[in-house]
């Protein structure tokens, strides 16, 4: 049986025709409200609120609403992500040139975000190798979104390094920023120029590693998914702390998102046995996460930017010698709903081609 509201929520006289927001509120409604008369006129049902509206409805419309059928204008669904490790997955490559020719802009974006809704990573190639042209190169997929490092932020060697992606040494496997509320959705990190020898990038599933962890210590998983661990960045002149768990997932066992920057978080002081299981999980992340079997290693050319999931894949890199060779990347973040909104759009307009030819 439908539910009287789930029909008024539906009906075109009650919502605004250009921003497509309802035009009532829950309390202008009658509690009592109840649906007290139906009649079919062939494609089309007439239905009778017990507050006096008569309303016309097109019958596909209600079978779509009971599930009995799929609706021709419906969006379509992106695709449910798949566990992986470098031993079943190779480093996904996107050509942006393809992204920038209108003959094929529509299709290359939408293989594009299949494949990061699957994995969670890819590689844009054949970008403008130039400062600054993440601006352009990020809009396809979403707003950049800035932060604490700017809307652009340099990573390259300082002489005082306000963070270790500006120095030389090898980054373990991490996820950016878990002292932020919320932490950053997708990071674009593009290379200007990489001529250094070493500081390969390195991607690996959050997702396979946490079901993995479940499977092989449950225990630990599960203090995983519920210990709230503090992750601060204090530099003196600026500060950021936020909590949550390592693991996050939603009530159902979805995961949600990986929260591990093992330089920046402090577990809280609770029993020892506690913190023995913790700690116990913690090391086996941190094995999983940098295991060769697991992760995807990539050496980064000018003009290609890697482009992760920051709720799920983790990144790093190999240490480099900045004495023989320049090494200068550019980074910004984009929020989560910035591809799942290019998914929509894009199948729309897609779609509409497809009609008009």
């Amino acid at each position: 049986m439908i539910h009287p509201l789930q029909l008024l929520e539906r009906l075109s006289a009650h919502v605004d025709a250009t921003n497509r927001q309802r035009l009532w509120e829950p309390l202008d409604v009658p509690v009592d409200l109840e649906v007290v008369g139906v009649e079919q006129l062939g494609p089309a049902v007439l239905v009778d609120f017990s507050n006096g509206e008569r309303v016309e409805f097109e019958l596909s419309s209600i079978l779509q609403l009971i599930g009995v059928e799929g609706s021709a204008h419906a969006d379509v669904p992106r695709p449910a992500p798949r566990p992986w490790t470098s031993c079943d997955t190779a480093v996904p490559l996107v050509d942006y040139r393809e992204l920038c020719d209108p003959s094929t802009s529509e299709e290359a974006l939408i293989a594009a975000l299949s494949t990061f809704f699957e994995l969670g990573c890819f590689v844009l190639t054949n970008t403008p190798a130039e400062v600054g042209a993440l601006r352009e190169i990020t809009r396809p997929f979403g707003r950049i979104s800035a932060t604490n490092f700017g809307e652009l932020f340099d990573v390259r060697t300082e002489p005082r390094p306000v963070d270790l992606a500006y120095t030389p040494v090898a980054l373990s496997a991490h996820t950016d920023q878990p002292y932020r509320a919320p932490v950053p959705g997708l990071q674009f990190l593009h290379a200007i120029l990489n001529d250094a020898p070493g500081g390969a990038s390195t991607m690996v599933d959050g997702l396979a590693a946490a079901d993995a962890l479940a499977e092989a210590d449950p225990e630990a998983h599960a203090v995983l998914t519920t210990l709230p661990i503090e992750f601060r960045y204090d530099i003196g002149s600026d500060m950021k702390r936020a909590d949550g768990p390592l693991i996050e997932r939603a009530a159902d066992g979805t995961f949600r998102q990986m929260r591990f920057s093992p330089r920046l978080d402090f577990a809280p002081y609770v029993d020892a046995d506690l913190l023995d299981v913790y700690y116990r999980g913690r090391r086996w992340l941190a094995a999983a996460l940098n295991d060769p079997t697991r992760q995807l290693n990539y050496r980064m050319r000018s003009g290609d930017v890697v482009v992760v999931d920051n709720h799920r894949v983790l990144h790093g890199r190999t240490a480099f010698d900045p004495t023989r060779g320049a090494r200068h990347l550019q980074g910004c973040y984009i929020d989560h709903d910035g591809p799942l909104t290019a998914w929509t759009l894009a199948w729309r307009r897609l779609n509409e081609r497809k009609r008009h030819e």
